[in-house]
């Protein structure tokens, strides 16, 4: 573990001794003797000084490496590299993670645990939501785990069941560009999926990156096999990815909206293709605890016989991020 001899200064004018931990999405996770870990808004703090070891990451993807100082004036900085000082506004500094750093495995994941249950008593219909989300980043990469599961049960109707496991992982390029590779198995009742696996990569670039706000835009390539209910073949395409990601962030109170949007065209036919798209907003009441809607879409332009083509439907659920 590094020594807490890092100081943080705060627009109130309070000098805070401890760690820096890192920086995203505007928020310092600082380590201290006397609060433990604590988030701080970037916002608040008008200097900063660390002889650790950092990389720092600016709004247009600039990275730089070095101890972190005062600037000549409030909210700058001055980055000591290898080869001199480099001021910076902290209003372009996005990103700050340790470069030689102690932490476990665990300490640096970040995620979040969300159980919904739902049901209405004219038409005895209930749903259970249950959605995990875990990310462990490094200086060179993020990979990440998700599971999603909706159950809906209806008297007049069999139990349906929509539910996805998927892997990640992107690797960070120069000027904001990303690879990534993915797996993902699926099912999905309403649309006659028995079973979908798939795997793929693309290449990307964060077209926009701040400490509110983060936009990226993927391309790339995707095998599947797929399995429809009634039906014992299974079916195996290549197909492109067009994929849409947006997150907006504010710390006071402490939300999220984000926008997931995703189309898969088959490449022997381009005029056939499915989509995903998932609408979220959530909002944290108590600490580490938020309140979540999800409104998702799925959509077939070929459906199988006796399913639909669309899927939708919306979701609340309370969770727990950690």
């Amino acid at each position: 573990m590094a020594d807490k001899t890092d100081v943080v200064v705060l627009v109130n004018g309070n000098a805070i001794t401890g760690e820096v931990k890192s920086l995203d999405f505007g928020s310092l996770k600082y380590s201290t003797d006397s609060m433990g870990t604590v988030q701080i808004d970037w916002e608040d703090i008008v200097a900063i000084n660390s002889t650790q070891s950092l990389q720092v990451e600016t709004v247009d993807g600039s990275r730089y490496f070095g101890g972190v100082q005062p600037g000549d004036e409030d909210y700058q900085i001055r980055i000591v590299t290898d080869s001199g000082t480099v001021p910076l506004a902290m209003r372009g500094v996005v990103r700050i993670v340790p470069i030689e750093t102690d932490e476990g495995f665990w300490q640096r994941v970040d995620g979040s645990l969300s159980f919904g249950f739902n049901t209405q008593k004219g038409s005895e219909v209930s749903t259970l939501n249950l959605a995990l989300d875990a990310n462990y980043r490094t200086l060179t990469y993020l990979a990440g785990v998700t599971v999603n599961s909706s159950i809906t049960d209806q008297p007049s109707e069999e139990t349906s069941a929509r539910q996805s496991v998927g892997l990640s992982y992107q690797r960070f390029r120069n000027n904001r560009w990303f690879t990534g590779w993915f797996a993902t198995w699926e099912t999905n009742d309403e649309l006659g999926i028995n079973s979908r696996v798939l795997a793929g990569g693309g290449l990307g670039r964060y077209v926009m990156q701040t400490n509110k706000n983060q936009l990226s835009l993927t391309a790339g390539l995707v095998a599947t096999r797929e399995t429809f209910i009634g039906d014992t073949d299974s079916t195996v395409n290549a197909e492109g990815l067009l994929q849409l990601k947006y997150l907006h962030r504010n710390l006071d109170p402490e939300s999220f909206i984000s926008l997931t949007t995703s189309v898969y065209p088959l490449l022997e036919d381009l005029s056939s293709y499915r989509a995903e798209s998932d609408l979220s907003f959530r909002r944290e009441f108590i600490d580490d605890l938020f309140f979540d809607v999800t409104l998702y879409r799925s959509y077939l332009s070929d459906p199988p016989e006796g399913a639909v083509g669309t899927d939708y439907g919306l979701t609340t659920s309370i969770g727990y991020s950690f």
